[in-house]
């Protein structure tokens, strides 16, 4: 795609997508200055992350924040669930190419991103030495795996987890969260109604109150006292809301953040206070106690084909195909019981998506290192194990189109789309399908997604 010519002055209030990294031209990102941007004072950013490399969707889920709170977002199109370095790689050529063109405050710079995104912006803050963020807000996902033999650049960012309550990644984050407030850090925790997904708008724009709260209280941004006061009575009510609904872990994780995120700022001594004494109440341990049962409940049910999905990759011919069989029948049987509306409902689906994005992600993997019949075997166990998602057929016909198999890619995706494929646009500019683009039936699915 021929890049867009950028002028700053006409590019305010609007996303722009593909911005060319100047430097880097194989790298692109999509970009949106706020209306009132200017180069005469120094801006906050937010660099993002989109599991597929989208941009554009991880720059459009921070609509509304960016302008009101006036952001620089731009998202990497390049980096995307995979080797680590790669996203690295794109990670340090947007960093780049935005501090050469824009005025960017260097005390105000965040990461965000879902789900392998939110892992690869926690792993740019954490191992960027040449640069140095002050937050993340990771949705959808917990940390990712560190290197303990390199030791991280910074690990005293402010931390801000969003999570649908039905997201196969809640027993990474809740158990992150123990950890963090253990060891005394910076983070709040968002739980929302709502699956595996980018954040709704509302509480995008909660994390980046949070962030400015956050910059408020260590004096890099000016105090604005009717904005830090409508935050405080915010969290209190939450914590009282937590008391009244018998939810002791939210009353007390609401109570920390008003003891923590609004010292220097307002008087929080009764707070602080009151913290080991919930803490200390049976109604705590319970609590605690309840929600390791769910998180060793998830593991238990995942713990076999989970397994299983791993030897799928170095298994015989022979042998993957009754792998792939039973790795079927038991995420079938999830599948079947997340519907059945029993009390573990919510933690059956969990553990159905769980295994659906690590065959997905392991797919990946095969298809980053040229093994495309392995990951074309795992795109099309998943397509068929969750025949409501157009996801991993788009991934499947990727890997037939690199193994020469266009018929078969065309076929992927048809389904896809009938499966309710979105964004025309994406597929027209997927590197991997280029091959296919000239092909009269590619159009025509083009076409029928516009």
């Amino acid at each position: 795609m021929k890049p867009i010519e950028f002028r700053w002055e006409n590019a305010k209030g609007t996303v722009v997508d593909p911005m060319e990294c100047i430097d880097a031209p194989q790298q692109s990102y999509a970009l949106y200055l706020p209306s009132s941007y200017s180069p005469d004072r120094r801006w906050p950013v937010i660099y993002a992350f989109d599991p597929n490399g989208q941009g554009e969707r991880a720059v459009e889920a921070y609509k509304g924040a960016e302008e009101r709170y006036g952001y620089i977002v731009a998202a990497s199109n390049n980096s995307r669930n995979g080797p680590g370095q790669t996203e690295l790689a794109a990670a340090e050529a947007v960093w780049k190419d935005t501090h050469r063109r824009f005025s960017i405050d260097a005390y105000r710079v965040y990461t965000t991103g879902f789900s392998g995104g939110a892992k690869a912006a926690t792993y740019f803050a954490l191992y960027c030495y040449t640069c140095h963020v002050a937050g993340v807000i990771a949705q959808g996902a917990g940390y990712p795996a560190l290197n303990s033999s390199i030791a991280p650049a910074n690990d005293h960012f402010a931390y801000y987890a969003v999570i649908g309550e039905d997201d196969l990644n809640i027993p990474d984050v809740m158990a992150l969260r123990r950890k963090k407030d253990e060891q005394g850090e910076q983070f709040k925790v968002e739980v929302y109604p709502g699956s595996h997904q980018w954040a709704p708008g509302a509480v995008v724009e909660d994390a980046v109150a949070w962030m400015e709260l956050k910059a408020m209280q260590s004096r890099v941004e000016k105090v604005d006292a009717e904005f830090v006061q409508k935050m405080f009575e915010q969290t209190q009510a939450d914590a009282a809301k937590g008391e009244k609904a018998g939810d002791v872990l939210g009353q007390y994780y609401a109570l920390r953040s008003v003891a923590w995120d609004f010292k220097g700022l307002e008087e929080v001594r009764s707070f602080e206070s009151e913290l080991p004494r919930v803490k200390a109440s049976e109604a705590w341990k319970k609590a605690n106690r309840e929600e390791q049962e769910q998180i060793d409940l998830q593991e238990s049910l995942t713990a076999t084909a989970s397994r299983e999905l791993a030897q799928l990759a170095v298994a015989e011919e022979g042998a993957q195909s009754g792998l792939a069989d039973r790795i079927a029948i038991q995420m079938g049987n999830l599948r079947r019981m997340e519907k059945s509306k029993d009390k573990d409902q919510i933690i059956e689906s969990r553990a159905f998506t769980q295994l659906l994005m690590e065959g997905i992600e392991a797919g990946d993997v095969q298809f980053q290192q040229g093994h495309y019949s392995v990951a074309a075997t795992y795109f099309a166990l998943m397509a068929e194990a969750a025949p409501d998602q157009p996801g991993p057929l788009v991934s499947l016909a990727e890997a037939r189109v690199r193994l020469g198999g266009r018929k078969q890619a065309l076929k992927a995706l048809k389904e896809a789309a009938r499966r309710g494929l979105k964004h025309a646009r994406t597929l027209a500019n997927d590197p991997e399908l280029k091959p296919l683009a000239s092909d009269p039936e590619f159009q025509q699915i083009l076409r029928g997604l516009s």
